[in-house]
């Protein structure tokens, strides 16, 4: 065997590691799929059915055969994603476009009072019209803060590539394992929740442009609706804050960038932007994550990035074709857990993605902070409202007076990476908090529960913002 044979078969072997894998952590959508060219099979005995390959989406596919449309997440039993309506293009994202009642279990929100999914009208990444789920709930729990009942827009820690990941399936129908418990906790502290299927309908992980203006036409919806029988929207006087963290704070940390170009009308509505463990330019992450134990998740933005971005799908060599195929309906958990392999990008590809000019062109262009304007970035994409900024730090403050905690700090997302985040976009005119947790990617999220969650009711509760940079 030649050594460029070998080299391929022990690419197609990882591809084939990474689906099982996949079987393992119970991701649908990893076995041979109608449409998958296989190779011809064994002529079948006399009078015997001829059984299909089971090794066929294990196979490349043809060159002809590797549209962008192979790559996207398998049809949704939802009808909203399968079979969304047709809508004239024209029509104003954040329209809502149907509703339908919901009801949260106790395994997810043991104070559930009402709940609503609306279909809404939003934009991708090119400004081309696409259709997004979200989902709004009234806990039962009373409001007992100034005004009106506050609308806190929660964005999930999706991380996810297929669309019964997205939280309007989670939530009411499966154990929802985003931990900590943010999403009971706010609704114990009596806050409206808009939770937003930011990916869309093409499961465009870490797709920034795209999840921000999702997050944003999610708050507009919510704004606006109205519930059955009644005769004034529910959250039409709310004060709006939104949190994330992880893949959640790239939603978070766009739509706040995005918001004052995107939904100029929410100046002044949005009144804060928590945002935690954000990868704000994924150039970065090259040496933290690529080829480490962070592999599978970073493999899978980079995959969610392609379906806004098709560019790049050329790019893919055999290997990374049957990944990229079998991972499209891959879960969080399964993205996670495929880090055991430690694969870098460089297996799926035979370009240097460090320096290939499409993958810097598309990484530039998901860039938050200050843009580099060759990307096309608009300069007045700058947050307007309070933002905090919270990251897994090896260095995090005990009290008030001199001293300090050390510890690992977050080793995929470095945290010099959110403390330069802060600093763009304080330069820029923003008003930023960077508020340093202690743990690594994980703990952090548990450990800034308080800080996090606090700030986010100072904001609600109208409590003026002191310790920014602009104070």
């Amino acid at each position: 065997m030649s050594l460029r044979s070998r080299s391929r078969s022990g690419r197609l072997f990882l591809a084939t590691a990474l689906a099982s894998v996949c079987v393992l952590a119970g991701v649908p959508g990893v076995t041979a799929q109608p449409g998958v060219v296989a190779q011809p099979a064994a002529p079948a005995g006399p009078g015997s059915a001829e059984l299909p390959d089971p090794l066929a989406g294990l196979r490349p596919a043809p060159e002809h055969e590797r549209t962008p449309e192979r790559y996207l997440p398998s049809p949704s039993p939802d009808p909203w994603y399968s079979n969304p309506p047709q809508v004239d293009p024209a029509t104003a994202p954040g329209t809502i476009l149907a509703t339908r009642s919901v009801t949260v279990p106790p395994m997810n929100m043991r104070n559930f009072g009402r709940g609503w999914q609306v279909l809404v009208q939003s934009a991708d990444s090119h400004d081309q019209p696409q259709q997004i789920v979200s989902t709004i709930l009234e806990p039962a729990t009373p409001w007992d803060g100034p005004g009106p009942r506050p609308l806190v827009s929660f964005n999930v820690t999706i991380d996810s590539l297929g669309l019964e990941c997205m939280p309007s399936h989670v939530l009411p129908n499966e154990l929802n394992i985003e931990m900590p418990p943010f999403l009971q906790i706010l609704a114990d502290r009596g806050y409206g929740l808009v939770v937003t299927d930011f990916q869309g309908p093409k499961a465009a992980y870490a797709a920034g442009r795209a999840n921000g203006r999702a997050v944003l036409d999610g708050m507009r919806a919510a704004r606006a609706f109205v519930p059955p029988g009644e005769e004034a929207p529910m959250y039409g006087d709310s004060r709006i804050v939104q949190v994330g963290y992880s893949g959640g704070g790239i939603a978070t940390g766009w739509a706040a960038q995005l918001q004052p170009v995107y939904a100029p009308e929410l100046t002044d509505v949005l009144v804060g932007s928590s945002i935690g463990g954000v990868p704000a330019d994924y150039s970065d992450l090259f040496d933290t994550m690529d080829g480490t134990l962070g592999s599978g998740l970073y493999r899978a933005a980079v995959l969610g990035v392609a379906r806004e971005y098709p560019e790049l799908y050329p790019l893919l060599n055999d290997t990374g074709d049957v990944a990229a195929y079998q991972l499209r309906d891959s879960c969080a958990a399964a993205n996670t857990v495929s880090g055991i392999l430690h694969a870098p990008l460089s297996m799926l590809t035979d370009v240097d993605p460090r320096t290939d000019p499409t993958v810097q062109r598309v990484m530039a262009r998901n860039r938050l902070g200050t843009a580099d304007p060759a990307s096309g970035a608009d300069p007045r994409e700058v947050p307007t409202g309070p933002v905090q900024v919270w990251h897994g730090d090896a260095v995090v403050p005990i009290g008030p007076g001199p001293g300090s905690s050390t510890g690992p700090g977050d080793i995929f997302v470095p945290e010099w990476t959110a403390r330069r985040l802060a600093d763009e976009w304080c330069a820029a005119g923003a008003d930023v908090e960077y508020t340093p947790v202690a743990g690594e990617h994980i703990a952090a999220a548990y450990t800034a529960v308080g800080p996090a969650l606090d700030w986010v009711d100072a904001r609600a509760r109208g409590v003026p913002f002191t310790t920014g940079c602009r104070s």
